[in-house]
């Protein structure tokens, strides 16, 4: 005797049509800064995610989990939910997902570590004495020149240490040398400060605000001048121009 009656099978469930690695196009990640690889959860309304992106025959998306293999792990390597990029290059990043596989290529830049040189070029010049005014700032035709008048150039040169976010760097601006210590505030901004000194001269970094896009250096300073023996102090603030890593 039947009790029951027949029922129609369920739905079955959406099949995988597609595999996409994203950000689309891979993109640029800077050495010693992890990637955390995304693997559940819709496609981001806004901004981008590293993960492996499936779409089914339904219309749904989703990200999922996936095996992940870095065809030079001397550029770019998977440690379990994160991604690693190691040294400049390029490298073919491959995820595997029920059944299908995606490949993107990713660039590695360098991060801020290494040596530096070009110029800073002043922007303002001012002093808290006219003695201290006629020496740096002055720019009054006729007269002997302020030697960090606006509009001049100074050679620099700095070689940057670090050690996880701490910075050290030892420079030279001009004839003017110190080591100058400060942080790296991520994404390849940084900040340094210190004392550079020549004879009676003492230049005091209070402001260092610098990116590194790959292998030029890009930012403002702002430093305060004091000569021993004259009154008062100088401030200037310039600009970075054509900072390069050797």
């Amino acid at each position: 005797m039947v009790n029951e009656l027949p029922t129609s099978p369920g739905p079955r469930p959406a099949q995988i049509t597609s595999l996409t690695i994203t950000p689309v196009g891979g993109g640029t990640l800077i050495a010693g800064y992890s990637a955390q690889i995304t693997s559940s959860g819709p496609f981001p309304s806004t901004g981008a995610v590293l993960g492996a992106f499936a779409q089914y025959n339904d219309g749904s998306g989703k990200y999922v989990p996936a095996n992940w293999s870095t065809n030079d792990p001397q550029v770019l390597v998977i440690e379990g939910s994160s991604m690693m990029p190691v040294s400049r290059g390029t490298a073919v990043i491959t995820a595997r997902a029920e059944g299908l596989t995606a490949t993107e290529t990713f660039k590695v830049d360098p991060n801020m570590a290494g040596s530096w040189t070009g110029t800073f070029v002043v922007d303002e010049c001012g002093a808290g004495s006219a003695s201290m005014h006629e020496l740096v700032c002055s720019n009054i035709p006729g007269r002997q020149p302020g030697m960090l008048r606006v509009g001049t150039a100074v050679p620099v040169s700095f070689q940057i240490q670090k050690n996880g976010d701490e910075l050290a760097a030892p420079a030279q601006f001009g004839d003017l040398r110190g080591t100058l210590r400060g942080s790296d505030r991520g994404q390849n901004f940084l900040t340094l400060k210190g004392d550079l000194t020549v004879n009676r001269t003492t230049l005091t970094i209070i402001y260092w605000d610098a990116r590194v896009r790959t292998d030029l250096m890009e930012g403002f300073i702002g430093f305060e001048v004091r000569i021993d023996g004259m009154p008062s102090n100088a401030a200037v603030a310039a600009h970075f121009d054509n900072v390069i890593r050797k």
